[in-house]
């Protein structure tokens, strides 16, 4: 999916106070987080909360993007620490210039893993080519699917079958499943 064109892009005809076009300052942004270049990564980031309120919520949006894009599986949990530190940010009225570099220097300095953008990619490439689709395997017709309920599968078939999971912690106490598989052998 390649981006709009530059003529779509409102921030290609945006200066910051320092007269830094707005789309040079985005991309600098995510390169520069990237490559664990933290200075100049804040620098762009103080160009762009400087640059306006639109602007500003657009630095926190690319932040966003960058967390699950850029970082990934490096720290799984950086999304949920930018929504705090985004609604901390705008609590104070959008004021709180330390949230927002918080937030660049830990996406900066995380381990960073690009797998879920490249799965996200060629998912998205492969479907929409026609080369690949969906498959519903037998399993997934359960009790909790109009197919599922038409083959007779009912609460026993869920919980001995559907609700399996793989790599499942080793001291899992499965107590609770056998007894729920037992009351759905008596019935109700």
């Amino acid at each position: 999916m390649n981006p709009p064109l530059h003529t779509d892009d409102p921030y290609t005809r945006m200066l910051s106070p320092r007269g830094v076009p707005v789309d040079q300052l985005v991309s600098v942004l995510q390169k520069e987080i990237r490559r664990g270049r933290v200075d100049n990564a804040v620098l762009a980031a103080y160009e762009m909360h400087t640059t306006s309120p639109e602007v500003a919520a657009h630095l926190w949006r690319r932040l966003r993007v960058i967390a699950v894009e850029d970082v990934g599986m490096g720290a799984p949990l950086a999304p949920v620490l930018l929504r705090e530190l985004r609604a901390d940010y705008e609590a104070s009225g959008g004021t709180d210039w330390m949230q927002v570099v918080h937030a660049v220097r830990y996406l900066a300095t995380a381990p960073k893993d690009r797998t879920s953008a490249e799965h996200a990619d060629y998912v998205r490439t492969v479907v929409d080519s026609g080369e690949l689709r969906v498959e519903v395997p037998d399993y997934a017709l359960c009790v909790h699917t109009r197919a599922g309920r038409e083959l007779g599968r009912g609460l026993r078939q869920w919980w001995e079958n559907g609700a399996r999971v793989a790599d499942e912690h080793p001291g899992a106490d499965h107590t609770y499943r056998d007894e729920l598989i037992r009351r759905a052998e008596v019935g109700p």
